[in-house]
């Protein structure tokens, strides 16, 4: 019971943390470095996956940020009245957030195509993995528990990293992405294939 409240504790305070240290970045942040960033990323995703693959991934992420800039404009045209120096803050601040929005609104889009490039492989690896665990049940042999453990551990800190991956607001390789598809589907066939017999 004690462990479990530690847990919760120590989580909620990991949480605060990095609910500060994203609102503290936010605030700092100029829209240029998030441009570079955001130019730093195209650059990746071309030596990556082609030129093809950069335009998909930057059509889609701009079908969905051009809906933003009327907002932004009216939301610049509030701060008219501000002092100067308010102002100018609260100007980039607005633009910053547009742009931190698109950029992880490309990572996210360039996860999305990735996923569907590695299907083939996620399919395979999930398919075989379940074979796998049904030809077991016919040998008088166990499955493995950290195997098991450890197929899962991994799918939980791919899903994690990615999320971080997916929200810094620095350049990063592309590599990211596909790297954590294969990293799902190995999980998969590692949970998969070593779940117990009964359950």
């Amino acid at each position: 019971m004690a462990s479990k409240k530690e847990e919760g504790g120590f989580g909620t305070l990991l949480a605060v943390i990095v609910i500060v240290a994203a609102l503290g970045t936010w605030m700092v942040i100029s829209p240029g470095y998030l441009m570079k960033a955001l130019t730093a990323e195209r650059e990746f995703s071309s030596q990556l996956g082609g030129h093809a693959a950069d335009q998909w991934i930057y059509s889609k992420m701009l079908s969905t940020s051009i809906g933003q800039v009327k907002g932004i404009a009216s939301s610049i045209k509030e701060t008219q009245t501000m002092p100067t120096m308010l102002k100018n803050w609260a100007q980039e601040r607005i633009i910053s957030t547009w742009l931190w929005g698109s950029l992880i609104v490309y990572r996210a889009n360039m996860i999305i195509l990735y996923w569907f490039i590695l299907m083939p492989f996620t399919i395979a690896a999930t398919t075989d993995g379940f074979w796998v665990r049904e030809i077991s049940t016919f040998r008088f042999s166990s499955q493995s528990p950290i195997r098991h453990r450890f197929g899962v551990l991994i799918s939980t800190m791919t899903l994690v990293s990615v999320c971080v991956w997916v929200v810094l607001p620095i350049p990063i390789p592309s590599v990211v992405a596909p790297l954590a598809i294969v990293a799902i589907g190995f999980a998969t066939w590692m949970w998969l294939s070593n779940m117990q017999k009964r359950i």
